[in-house]
């Protein structure tokens, strides 16, 4: 695949593993869960996501074009998260946020 494709798909998974990981911990809270099964969770899952930043940063063309998109996505994310996972209530200004960050982030690239 080509190298300019391949960085976008491996920052794309690098962030939603990023996601995951802080949604489970948002999740299992402060006394649900041991604490130390919650860090082999997030050591475990982190073992596999930092190769991909790896990956994609080494393959990008510039250094700030995966690190704006990884920005972006993970505004983006953590927004779906908190309203998909934790029924938080949507608010204009949270909706504008992402927005301007996806956008932000698209800008900066090209």
């Amino acid at each position: 695949m080509e190298a300019n494709i391949m960085w976008w798909i491996l920052q794309i998974l690098a962030i939603c593993g990023i996601a995951c990981i802080h949604t489970f911990n948002r999740w299992a809270g402060i006394k649900g869960i041991a604490l130390v099964t919650k860090w082999l969770v997030n050591v475990g899952a982190q073992s596999i996501i930092a190769p991909l930043f790896i990956l994609s940063y080494g393959l990008a063309p510039t250094f700030f074009q995966p690190w704006f998109l990884g920005t972006a996505l993970i505004a983006l994310t953590g927004f779906l998260c908190s309203v998909f996972f934790f029924t938080e209530p949507i608010a204009l200004m949270k909706v504008l946020g992402a927005i301007l960050a996806v956008i932000g982030s698209v800008l900066l690239i090209l």
